[in-house]
C-alpha cells in the first residue's frame, strides 16, 4: 500500500466555511469545508486538486472526525492518504476484513469468505465503573477444535483500552502463529488496527485534531506483535447469542468484579 503525506492549513474563516490550503511536495491548492454543512468544494483545479478528489472518501474523513473546536485559522496538521480502502464498502460489517501483513505489506481488504483452518481468538474486555476495575477474556479455538482461556485482571481504565488490552494478550500467546482471526464486538479495535493504525505511524501518532492519540504504547505493541502475520478480523454484535463471545463477555465480567 502507497502513503501520501500531505499538510493542511486553515487560512480563514468565511461565515462558518474554513478556506484549507493543502500541500503535498511542491506542490499546493485550496479546498473550502463547512464543518455544519458537511460542504466541500474546491476553488483550485491543478494536479494536487486532482488527485485529493480521487481521495475524497479518505479527505472527508479526516474532515468529519475534527472536532468543532480544532476548526480555527491557523491550524496546521500532517496528515497521510493512502491508495487503499478507496470506499464506503470498508464500513460494511458484514463482511471480513483482511489484514495481509505476511511480507509486511500492510495490505486491507474486504471479504465475504472466511478463510478455512485458521486459529481464531475470541476476545471480551469488561470495565467495572462502580469497582473502578477491569478485566478481559481471551478464547483461542486451535485448528484442531481445542479451545485456551485466559482471564486477566487490570487496573487499566477505559472499555476501548480493555477491549485492545485482550487482543494485545492474545496475539502474545499467538506469536507463533502466522494465521489468526481475530474476533471482537469491539470496532475500536477493528479500525484501530486496520485503519487507524499505519496512518499514526507515519504522522507521528497525530490524530486530526493535531492532538496526540490516546494508548499510543499499546498501539506500538500491537504494531510489533501484528508483524509478519494474515489477520481477518471479524466483528460480532455484542449480547447477540454468539457463543465463543458470551463466554468472553461472561469472564471479562467475572474477573472484572
Amino acid at each position: 500500500m502507497n502513503y501520501f503525506q500531505l499538510k493542511m492549513e486553515i487560512i480563514n474563516d468565511e461565515n462558518g466555511s474554513y478556506n484549507i490550503l493543502i500541500s503535498h511536495d511542491n506542490s499546493s491548492c485550496r479546498i473550502c469545508f463547512s464543518p455544519k454543512t458537511k460542504v466541500l468544494n474546491y476553488p483550485d483545479n491543478n494536479d494536487l486538486t486532482q488527485f485529493l478528489k480521487l481521495k475524497e472518501f479518505q479527505l472527508r474523513k479526516l474532515l468529519h472526525n475534527k472536532r468543532p473546536e480544532s476548526f480555527f485559522t491557523g491550524f496546521k496538521l500532517n496528515f497521510v492518504l493512502h491508495d487503499g480502502l478507496p470506499d464506503t464498502s470498508y464500513y460494511d460489517l458484514t463482511k471480513i476484513t483482511v489484514l495481509d501483513n505476511l511480507n509486511n505489506k500492510f495490505n486491507v481488504k474486504k471479504t465475504d469468505t472466511k478463510t478455512q483452518k485458521i486459529t481464531e481468538l475470541f476476545t471480551d474486555g469488561s470495565f467495572n465503573h462502580e469497582k473502578n476495575t477491569g478485566g478481559f477474556a481471551i478464547l483461542i479455538k486451535t485448528v484442531q477444535n481445542e479451545y485456551l482461556m485466559n482471564q486477566v485482571k487490570t487496573k487499566r481504565k477505559g472499555n476501548n483500552l480493555i477491549e485492545l488490552l485482550a487482543v494485545i494478550e492474545g496475539l502474545k500467546y499467538l506469536r507463533k502463529e502466522k494465521k489468526i482471526r481475530i474476533v471482537t464486538d469491539s470496532q475500536y479495535v477493528i479500525k484501530g488496527i486496520t485503519e487507524w493504525l499505519p496512518l499514526w505511524k507515519r504522522n507521528e501518532f497525530f490524530t486530526a485534531n493535531g492532538s496526540k492519540a490516546k494508548n499510543i504504547t499499546d498501539w506500538k505493541k500491537i504494531d510489533a506483535l501484528i508483524k509478519n502475520k494474515y489477520l481477518e478480523f471479524e466483528w460480532v454484535k455484542a449480547h447477540s447469542d454468539h457463543f465463543e463471545n458470551t463466554i468472553c463477555d461472561l469472564k471479562a465480567k467475572s474477573i472484572s468484579k
